[in-house]
């Protein structure tokens, strides 16, 4: 009995540890769960905080993506060849054509395909030729000689040996001429030269003693373009040809005159061209657009133009449009459609509201007959002018090119991004390739007809890859933009006499900006509309291959003679009315 009741009292001993261990075990696992539960909850919001962070990590890899690309491609703009330089009719196109261009580095154009033997063998020998080849003379080559102008007066000058040189060293007698075995070559020479024309009006008396002459009669002084003024027509008409072709400020072209010893005021002369301006010029810019309004097709573009006046917007625009016959610049403060409405149909959009037509809901041209048809580029305010009824546009194939170029310019290290882009340069390629094979026949024959269906089924293909899915941001923008436009970008083949793109315009526009580098804009209202006016009769006689500066002479002496100008005399002097033995003495030359 007493072992077994020490037994129990063991038992018992080692029950109440064990109640105590359990115990002990309890809060320890209470103290863990506790833990658990804090360390689960840490670790919930360190995977938000993991989340969030990879979120932000996202969103700054994309914006840095974008600002890389900004910036490779203003790198571009600054140190790479413009994509205009690379003309699109020497884009190689077919399966096999790639089309490469990088920031810094020339276009290459190059076959990877495997083609006959002999083309294989042949391409890598005439990249390798065309890589050597080098500008200017070359060993070997006969060359064409010296081109003498010879319609320029001939200045002799003589070159003689000394006397001495010619002495016979034995007896001293002097050499002979040799009349016909000179030794002769030419130099082309200049010489700027102010001449001070004087001007005699001749007296005349009466030889009879009838006394019915005056005594004295003064022949009539001849008209001047500014009455009692100094300085001749030529005179006004090389400052303003100097400044609005050849780019030159008036400042330094009287800074020349000094050198020359020709004193002129700056104010004389800027007085002069205001008085010229609103006399004569004003009235042949009004005739240019109102002439310019009655053709069916247009191009257009704007670009900025600075105005240094007080209180007033200092970035202007300096808007371009160019038919057939007519290039006319516009000069207005703002960007919105009321300056083509205006310059194009002449109307004036509040006088349209107080009237209370609504042109949104209403266009004033519903029929496409009636519509006249724009090549532009996407800029808003030509829309407006689709939307109102009044215009047809065909966008401009060379600017979605660009948009293109620019993803392999912004995305150089997307090798993927940059060939999807370089195949899409290539279709564009074919385009015009198609299309410049189209127009080389007259419409309706076979051969205009066979390109005319290739030309449509090559849209077709590229419109089925434009609604396909595209992943990257780049790619969803330049889709949805040829989306948005695709009616403007295929009018071309509904009518084929429009180009595929507004290069015409873009180039005709270059001009202001060469003179905007140069003298920046100008400082009065009537300076900037001055601007506009000789660009637009500059680009219009150089479209008509009639020199500047012969047509404005020929003009300002027309004024001259009849003493008061408006629009209606000067739209009989347009520069594309001129024609016969005029034009021909009018011509510009060219090489």
């Amino acid at each position: 009995m007493h072992a077994r009741g020490d037994e129990l009292d063991r038992l018992r001993d080692e029950n109440q540890r064990l109640r105590e261990v359990f115990t002990t075990a309890t809060a320890e696992f209470a103290r863990l769960r506790g833990q658990v539960r804090n360390l689960e909850d840490e670790l919930a919001r360190e995977r938000r905080r993991a989340d969030s962070f990879e979120a932000q990590c996202a969103r700054l890899e994309k914006e840095l993506e974008k600002s890389q690309a900004r910036a490779n491609k203003f790198a571009s703009m600054l140190f790479a060849i413009k994509s205009e330089k690379l003309k699109v009719s020497n884009i190689e196109v077919g399966e096999d054509a790639v089309a490469v261009e990088s920031a810094g580095e020339e276009v290459l154009r190059e076959g990877t395909g495997a083609g006959p033997a002999e083309e294989q063998q042949a391409t890598p020998d005439k990249a390798k030729e065309k890589a050597k080849k080098r500008r200017g003379a070359r060993q070997g080559h006969p060359g064409s000689g010296r081109k003498i102008p010879k319609n320029l007066p001939v200045e002799e000058v003589r070159v003689v040996v000394s006397p001495e040189a010619l002495a016979c060293p034995d007896c001293g007698q002097p050499g002979v001429e040799k009349p016909g075995l000179e030794a002769v070559s030419y130099q082309v020479t200049v010489k700027k030269q102010y001449l001070l024309r004087r001007i005699v009006r001749v007296a005349y008396g009466p030889a009879c003693d009838c006394g019915k002459l005056p005594n004295l009669i003064t022949a009539p002084p001849p008209a001047q373009l500014i009455p009692k003024g100094k300085f001749s027509e030529e005179f006004w008409v090389d400052i303003l040809v100097s400044k609005f072709m050849s780019h030159l400020p008036v400042n330094r072209q009287l800074f020349e005159m000094v050198q020359a010893g020709v004193g002129v005021a700056s104010g004389a002369v800027f007085g002069g061209l205001k008085k010229i301006y609103f006399d004569y010029l004003e009235p042949l810019h009004e005739a240019l657009i109102i002439d310019l309004r009655l053709a069916g097709h247009w191009h257009a573009d704007e670009t900025r133009w600075r105005m240094f006046l007080d209180n007033c917007k200092t970035l202007w625009y300096m808007w371009a449009y160019r038919s057939a016959d007519i290039v006319v610049f516009v000069l207005d403060p703002t960007r919105a459609a009321a300056v083509p409405l205006k310059t194009l149909f002449d109307l004036d959009v509040e006088e349209i509201g107080a009237n209370g037509l609504q042109l949104e809901t209403a266009p004033l041209a519903t029929l496409s007959e009636r519509k006249k048809i724009m090549n532009v580029d996407r800029y808003s305010a030509y829309k407006t002018l689709m939307r109102y009824g009044l215009v047809l546009l065909a966008y401009c194939w060379a600017h979605v090119r660009r948009d293109f170029i620019d993803i392999t310019k912004k995305y150089p290290g997307n090798l993927i991004l940059c060939q999807w882009a370089e195949t899409w340069l290539l279709k564009i390629a074919t385009l015009y390739q198609l299309n410049h094979k189209r127009v080389e026949h007259p419409n309706g024959s076979k051969l205009f007809l066979e390109y005319d269906t290739k030309l449509r089924a090559a849209l077709k293909e590229m419109r089925k890859a434009v609604d396909g899915e595209h992943a990257h941001d780049a790619q969803v923008k330049v889709m949805n933009s040829m989306r948005n436009h695709w009616d403007g970008l295929t009018l071309f083949v509904q009518h084929p006499e429009l180009p595929m793109d507004n290069n015409l315009m873009e180039n005709g526009i270059r001009p202001c900006a060469l003179g905007r580098n140069n003298f920046l804009g100008n400082h009065s209202r009537w300076g900037g509309d001055l601007a506009a006016c000789m660009y637009s009769i500059v680009q219009t006689c150089l479209l008509n291959d009639i020199e500047p500066r012969a047509y404005l002479t020929h003009y300002f002496r027309a004024c001259m003679a009849s003493k008061e100008m408006d629009a209606e005399k000067a739209g009989k002097l347009l520069p594309h009315k001129i024609n016969g033995r005029l034009k021909e003495k009018l011509r510009l030359k060219k090489n």
